[in-house]
């Protein structure tokens, strides 16, 4: 049986470092990027990153939508670990 996640996110692009920064009101985690935002090298900095986090395989992590705007909807799958700043939000996000 596969496990899904799935992940309402805001990017910020062409940040000083990459990492978590806080959650928005919606409970939209906020995560800053050190790429800019052309050619689809923010959207690649977000899913290395979120690989690294959950413990999977950048092709674990998809783009579910939002692939030209700074709020996407992304699937996590096949992970091994939860991050510190997902359970704080609940894992209400986490699907079958």
């Amino acid at each position: 049986m596969s496990r899904t996640l799935h992940l309402r996110i805001k990017v910020i692009p062409r940040a000083a470092a990459t990492g978590i920064k806080g959650r928005m009101a919606d409970n939209t985690v906020k995560i800053a990027v050190k790429a800019p935002p052309a050619e689809g090298r923010a959207n690649a900095e977000l899913i290395k990153f979120l690989a690294l986090e959950f413990g999977t395989h950048p092709s674990s992590v998809r783009l579910l939508s939002g692939a030209s705007s700074r709020k996407k909807l992304v699937a996590v799958e096949s992970y091994s670990r939860i991050p510190g700043w997902f359970r704080e939000q609940g894992e209400n996000n986490s699907g079958s």
